[in-house]
């Protein structure tokens, strides 16, 4: 079981991950500091408007890219790719 699926209590592909769950789930993973949690919430705006399935939110995870216009740097930006990328491993 994957952090995705311990957060959100997915067993499918059917469920929507909504804006207040993705918040809450960012806040249940202790190593992501408010400023990457910040950016998080900003790059992923417009994709939980609709909700994000797992699948969906893994791939989106997995394809972070630093933009020109991210408060974090290429690096930080990287860094809570992994972060996430390692949470979803751990379970």
């Amino acid at each position: 079981m994957g952090i995705i699926d311990a957060i959100f209590g997915l067993t499918g592909d059917t469920h929507h991950i909504s804006r207040g769950e993705f918040n809450a789930a960012l806040h249940k993973i202790p190593d992501l500091s408010e400023q990457e949690r910040k950016y998080l919430n900003d790059v992923f705006t417009k994709d939980l408007e609709g909700g994000l399935t797992a699948f969906e939110l893994k791939n989106r995870i997995e394809n972070l890219r630093h933009n020109s216009d991210d408060i974090l740097d290429p690096h930080e930006v990287e860094e809570v790719r992994r972060k996430l990328l390692g949470e979803i491993e751990k379970k």
